[in-house]
């Protein structure tokens, strides 16, 4: 399975919680961007999970429009910023494998994507995630570990 990790688009520093942070002009248009190299990169994504928060919230829905294909979507409170990775990891795993997913995108926030790559990955791979980073990982739904296929900032994209 294709297991797409996202990182929300850059948010505004300040709001009246962080869960009320939404997406400044520049993480709508990088996130744009990136929405557009998934896009070329895979033709299906079978089901989206997102965070609950304002900006991981604004980021798939611009994705979605960028990205008619994702066909399903769930909010998760398992996908917030101090989340167990091992917990997420399991819940979305536990999900694909059951419904027989292929591809499966998550739009989550520092530090949590991050350590769900290294928790899912072979080795010691703990990449970095700027805003709107995405990582590619191909996932074995009976082992449930993977290998780290593409890690992508917006600045590598817009160089390709």
């Amino acid at each position: 399975m294709k297991l797409y990790i996202m990182r929300h688009g850059q948010a505004e520093l300040t709001a009246s919680s962080d869960q009320q942070r939404a997406l400044t002009i520049k993480g709508i248009e990088e996130t744009t961007i990136v929405a557009k190299w998934l896009s070329a990169q895979q033709r299906t994504v079978d089901i989206s999970f997102v965070s609950p928060y304002l900006r991981a919230q604004q980021t798939i829905d611009i994705v979605k429009h960028e990205y008619k294909e994702i066909s399903h979507h769930y909010c998760l409170n398992e996908l917030t910023p101090d989340a167990s990775p091992a917990s997420c990891g399991d819940v979305l795993l536990a999900y694909c494998a059951q419904h027989g997913v292929q591809s499966a995108l998550v739009v989550s926030h520092l530090p949590l994507v991050a350590l769900l790559v290294s928790d899912l990955c072979k080795g010691d791979i703990v990449p970095t995630f700027s805003t709107s980073s995405i990582a590619c990982l191909d996932i074995n739904l009976e082992s449930w570990q993977g290998d780290l296929i593409c890690h992508r900032s917006l600045g590598q994209i817009l160089m390709a």
